[in-house]
């Protein structure tokens, strides 16, 4: 992925934000133990504080943000999707198997930021590309934390 601007490279990171979003609020909307859904929500809820980030970073940086989330999805080449499946099973995960769920996102998440920092030459754009894979590493250390005091 080649981006042409910063405003392209901070539109990609929202719209990876508001998939993640509705990637863990489809999650909660299919789990079964009370416990395991709040714990989606939450995530999802810091999602949203990361895209919201984002979009003032637009505007920090003199861009515009589309009037709204269709413009956004229409106007962008870099759009992030997201595809959750579940058997039945998985609607049964309890909170550590949740956890470590949310782990694998971020460390996928943290990996496409780092591929995308190797495939970038301009600095602005690395430094970026970094700062969003910091944010996803912090993810991964919060959910492991958390898994080991709930695991062990």
């Amino acid at each position: 992925m080649d981006f042409k601007s910063v405003a392209d490279l901070l539109h990609f990171a929202i719209s990876k934000e508001q998939a993640s979003k509705q990637f863990y609020l489809d999650l909660a909307s299919q789990m079964k133990d009370v416990t395991t859904q709040s714990i989606f929500q939450t995530i999802a809820k810091q999602e949203e504080k990361h895209e919201e980030a984002l979009k003032l970073e637009v505007i920090k940086q003199g861009y515009t943000l589309p009037l709204n989330e269709d413009d956004s999805a229409q106007s962008s080449e870099y759009q992030w999707q997201e595809h959750l499946e579940l058997d039945e099973n998985g609607m049964h995960m309890n909170y550590t198997e949740a956890l470590m769920l949310a782990i694998q996102k971020e460390r996928a998440a943290f990996q496409l930021y780092t591929q995308l920092i190797a495939m970038t030459q301009e600095l602005e754009f690395r430094e970026m590309l970094l700062e969003l894979a910091e944010e996803e590493m912090r993810h991964v250390i919060q959910f492991e934390r958390e898994y080991d005091a709930v695991s062990h």
